[in-house]
């Protein structure tokens, strides 16, 4: 199991001041906070969602001299997503990148990560509400158009065979005790992660939710305001 620290431990100075600048707190402007260029970040939406789900969220990032992006997925499928979202990011010459995805968009986020090579490194992954091992109401749905999100596809066996959170992605994972569609229980990662739960938050509101977006900003960032296992 990989520890939070290492690596990232450069890091948390300026997801604090991140943060202290979300919460309206010092008087040190974005500028000053953000010295060295942060990677961008790819917003990954969720089932039959659209890239207008994060509005919101694109702006928040905005006020913290953040480039976000959110992408259109071609489909339902994971797989194609994947797929999709390797060659978005090819398309924007990134090198680096970040990626936050809400609900089944974690897993098309999972998929590309863990499988599909890509010439930008990842380095930060964070799922908001995200089925990571499934939810059963999906079962009754065709295999290509949600159906992958049933707990005993052939899709998600693969992807949660072995380590759930290979490499050297910051690898975070945010749930609501609110979420009346995916149980806390699926939306872990195993293998080493940062976990954060929330309450009084709606599934279908995590993506642009301000106490959500403080955490995303510090994880984005390679720091864990939760607990890491």
């Amino acid at each position: 199991m990989r520890s939070a620290r290492g690596r990232y431990a450069t890091r948390p100075m300026i997801a604090s001041l991140g943060l202290a600048l979300l919460l309206g707190v010092g008087a040190v402007g974005a500028g000053t906070a953000l010295a060295a260029d942060p990677d961008p970040v790819l917003l990954v939406h969720g089932y039959r969602g659209n890239p207008s789900t994060w509005a919101q969220t694109v702006s928040w990032f905005a006020e913290h001299s953040r480039t976000a992006v959110a992408i259109d997925l071609p489909s339902e499928d994971n797989v194609v997503n994947a797929a999709a979202i390797r060659d978005f990011i090819a398309a924007q010459g990134w090198a680096r990148v970040d990626i936050v995805g809400q609900s089944m968009g974690g897993l098309s986020s999972r998929q590309f990560v863990k499988f599909l090579k890509s010439s930008a490194v990842v380095d930060s992954y964070v799922s908001l509400g995200t089925p990571q091992y499934g939810i059963y109401t999906a079962c009754a749905l065709p295999l290509t158009y949600g159906g992958q999100m049933c707990p005993t596809s052939r899709f998600l066996r693969a992807l949660n065979r072995k380590d759930d959170t290979p490499g050297k992605t910051f690898w975070t994972t945010i749930y609501s005790t609110s979420d009346l569609y995916v149980p806390n229980s699926s939306s872990r990662l195993d293998g080493g992660a940062c976990h954060i739960q929330v309450s009084g938050v709606g599934h279908n509101e995590m993506d642009n939710d301000p106490t959500i977006f403080a955490h995303v900003l510090a994880a984005v960032d390679g720091t864990c305001d939760g607990t890491f296992k």
